[in-house]
């Protein structure tokens, strides 16, 4: 695994103190330490660490609100470590994007292969998230083209194949992808007006 950035957000020091040791040794680097989830949220803007270990219980309330607060500003894996586990918490962790519950003290091991987990399933969301972003953009491009090859249709009496033809030799000749010749019809369409 490669070394990361990893801020560590824990209020108790000696268990802060083992875990940072236990990154240490594992390859990553401790960017940072927040003894609050307040803290961790301005931290986390700050440092742009590649993965942030929070504390679920926190002095200044709990370290799930913190991790949809870091979640919302700029998304990072998340893995969570508590004192004691219960099915609430866990729902929490969940809803809150978290990636991974440790119970306290974790092994270097738990530790390690949670941090991995957690990398790996980020990656993962990412990816999701950029195909479901890439199928939009083609989805949308598809409803503009074929709005604007019916309206050439419908004022040039054409078939589809032919508008589409047309459409393509005039993106071509205008040295314009399909898509923004088919935003410029729908614009200068008086009834269409914007694409809307």
């Amino acid at each position: 695994m490669t070394s990361l950035r990893i801020l560590l957000a824990e209020d108790e020091s000696a268990v802060a103190a083992s875990v940072h040791e236990q990154l240490r040794a594992l390859g990553h680097e401790v960017v940072g330490e927040a003894a609050t989830g307040k803290e961790a949220v301005s931290m986390a803007a700050k440092l742009k660490p590649d993965l942030v270990l929070m504390d679920i219980v926190m002095p200044d309330g709990d370290g799930i609100a913190a991790a949809r607060q870091i979640a919302e500003q700029s998304p990072t894996p998340v893995v969570f470590l508590s004192g004691h586990f219960d099915e609430e918490l866990l729902e929490g962790v969940v809803a809150s994007g978290g990636l991974a519950y440790l119970l306290k003290p974790a092994t270097s091991d738990q530790l390690q292969a949670a941090v991995g987990l957690a990398q790996g399933r980020f990656r993962e969301m990412k990816d999701l998230g950029e195909q479901v972003r890439r199928l939009e953009e083609v989805l949308e491009t598809r409803k503009l083209v074929t709005r604007a090859k019916g309206l050439i249709m419908q004022r040039h009496g054409l078939t589809e194949e032919d508008a589409h033809r047309r459409m393509q030799k005039e993106a071509s000749r205008a040295n314009m992808r399909l898509v923004d010749l088919a935003r410029a019809i729908l614009a200068a369409d008086p009834f269409v007006g914007n694409g809307s």
